[in-house]
Parts: structure tokens; C-alpha cells; sequence
């Protein structure tokens, strides 16, 4: 036997070895292990402009976070922001998963979440708002479709949810204040669908966060009706300034002390309506310091928040159970004096 086929029956010897334990072994192409070795898609394009750690416009926001000392700034899932890649944010980070397995799973998986956007999507938001991957963002393209993204597929999904239960595309005048923005995801959508829109004012107690998303919305150029308040700013915004409310994923990634603060501001502000996606497919529950949970909900309704609608942001089982994502579509409404 020569020294070929000798590779070749230790190669098959160990497979069958992993195999009976469970283990299945294969080669990736160079495409697959770029694709599950890397954070983020595409290359960030010669001459887009690039957020910096150095910038001073950064320094300034988080001397200025770094001074506060309110329950809101104990951060927990977000004590360490060293490895946010600021150059590619939109690709996997705190800000957002992908979802990412073997790149024919993730196809599969989000071409079944964009056939589940498509039936919803009335307004025609998908071709209308569209992705261009910039950021590093993971895109999927599909034969006879523009490119999709986790961040276009479930703005969407949110932005139909309050559709169908506020009529957002018709609200004139309509202001939000948009709690724990991240990179802007929400409000950039936001702006590019909703013609009435008046006012979408992002929020973040991550100072990273407030830079990026200022960065971001002037990009998209959708500043105004888009724009970012700073964290410490935020007391001084005048009651009677915002109709709604969002909060997506974040009530579930920090304290319940800080989600106390948020809902202490709500109550100040008066806000009528509050949308919120919990990470859970029941309760809600907070994410302390120590790791464990807590229940926010009872916080929520201390400040005048009651629940009138509570969805799974998929209707399908089949889908949630095949996407494995069970986040939920909630609305609260503020008792009226």
C-alpha cells in the first residue's frame, strides 16, 4: 500500500470513528470557511467613510456617559464593547445575529423567513426599502429578488406589526422615541417607509452606540426625520414630545433597574404607546450583572404600561420552530388619566 492509500484508509478509519460518536466530518470550500469563520460579508467599499475608535466626537460622548451615575449605565450585557468592529457594525455583533450556520442552511432558513415577510408585507416595504450590504452587513440574494438582510427582514416584520395594529404608514405627524437604538437599524427603515413620519429620536446608554447610530443616519441621509439624543439629554426631552414608544431586544439584555429608568422617563414623558420585542418566547425578563433574570413586566406596569397585545414576531410554529426564533411583538398602552 502506498503512502496515498494509506492517507486514504486512515482518513476513512477516522471518519468512521467520528461518525459513530456522532460526528460528522467535511471540507469546506474556501466560500463556506469564509463564511463561517468571518464576522462580517463584503469588504467595506473603497472611499466609504468609517466610524474611528480615536474620533473625538467618541472620546467626548463617553467622558460624558462615563460621568453619569444612573441606573441605566450598569451595564450587563454590554461591559465589554472592545470588540465591536466599527468598520463592519452591521455584520455579527452585539447589534445584531445572523442567524449564521453552513451557508446552505442560512440560505434555507432565510429564504424561509423572507417568504414569511413577503405574505405580510402589504406595503411593499421589502423592495422599497432594500439592502446594500454596506457595513458588513450578511446578505442573501435569491433568484428573482432584490438582496435581503436580517436587519431589512425584521424591520419589516416589526414596522407591518405596528402598521396593522397603529397604522403607522398613515399617521401624520407621528414621533417616536426609539429606547436602546443601537446603530439606528429601526429608525433608517423607519425614515425610508413611513411618509408622515415627524420625528424618530434614537436613545442608547451605550456611548459607542450614539456614535454609531449619528454616524449611520447621516449616511443613509435620513437625518431629519431621524436624529440621535444623548443619553444625558434625555431628562430634559419635554413631556408630550413622542406618541410611541419602541424597544427591540434591549429590556432583555440589560438590568431591571435600567429598564426602571427607561419606564420612569416613559411615564414623565407620557408616551401613549410602547412596542416592545422580548428575546423570550414568554415573560419578561431582564439580564442582570450576576446573570440571572428578572421580571420587568410588573416595572412596566408600575409606570402606567399595560399589555394589549403580545404576538410571536413568527405566527407560524413551523417557522419559529424551523428559524429557532421565538421573539415575541409586544404592545403596551399607557393608562389614560
Amino acid at each position: 500500500m502506498n503512502a496515498a492509500q494509506l492517507r486514504a484508509a486512515a482518513r476513512a478509519r477516522a471518519q468512521r470513528w467520528l461518525r459513530d460518536r456522532g460526528y460528522l466530518v467535511e471540507r469546506l470550500t474556501p466560500d463556506e470557511l469564509r463564511y463561517m469563520t468571518s464576522w462580517s460579508d463584503a469588504p467595506i467599499p473603497a472611499g466609504q467613510p468609517v466610524p474611528q475608535r480615536d474620533d473625538p466626537r467618541l472620546v467626548a460622548l463617553r467622558r460624558r456617559y462615563d460621568e453619569l451615575d444612573w441606573p441605566v449605565t450598569a451595564h450587563s450585557r454590554w461591559s465589554d464593547r472592545s470588540f465591536v468592529d466599527f468598520a463592519r457594525f452591521r455584520g455579527d455583533s452585539l447589534y445584531i445575529w445572523h442567524y449564521r450556520e453552513s451557508p446552505r442552511v442560512s440560505a434555507l432558513k432565510y429564504f424561509m423567513f423572507l417568504r414569511y415577510v413577503e405574505e405580510r408585507d402589504h406595503k411593499g416595504w421589502l423592495d422599497a426599502l432594500g439592502e446594500d450590504g454596506a457595513f458588513g452587513c450578511w446578505t442573501f440574494e435569491f433568484p428573482g429578488r432584490r438582496p435581503v438582510s436580517r436587519d431589512l427582514l425584521d424591520s419589516v416584520n416589526e414596522l407591518t406589526f405596528l402598521d396593522r395594529h397603529l397604522q403607522l404608514s398613515g399617521w401624520d405627524g407621528l414621533r417616536a422615541l426609539d429606547i436602546g437604538a443601537g446603530y439606528g437599524r429601526l429608525a433608517h427603515r423607519a425614515a425610508q417607509a413611513l411618509p408622515g413620519l415627524r420625528d424618530w429620536c434614537c436613545a442608547d446608554a451605550v456611548a459607542e452606540s450614539t456614535y454609531l447610530c449619528e454616524h449611520y443616519l447621516q449616511y443613509r441621509g435620513v437625518v431629519p426625520p431621524a436624529r440621535v439624543v444623548e443619553l444625558p439629554d434625555v431628562p430634559s426631552l419635554a413631556p408630550g414630545a413622542f406618541d410611541l414608544a419602541v424597544n427591540a431586544h434591549v429590556f432583555s439584555e440589560c438590568p431591571r433597574e435600567a429598564v426602571r429608568w427607561w419606564a420612569e422617563q416613559l411615564a414623565r414623558l407620557g408616551v401613549n404607546w410602547l412596542f416592545v420585542v422580548p428575546n423570550e418566547a414568554d415573560g419578561f425578563f431582564t439580564h442582570e450583572a450576576d446573570g440571572s433574570r428578572r421580571d420587568y413586566r410588573e416595572v412596566l406596569e408600575q409606570g402606567g404600561y399595560r399589555l394589549v397585545v403580545d404576538e410571536p414576531a413568527f405566527a407560524d410554529p413551523a417557522v419559529r420552530e424551523l428559524l429557532r426564533v421565538h421573539d415575541r411583538h409586544c404592545l403596551f398602552e399607557r393608562d389614560r388619566p
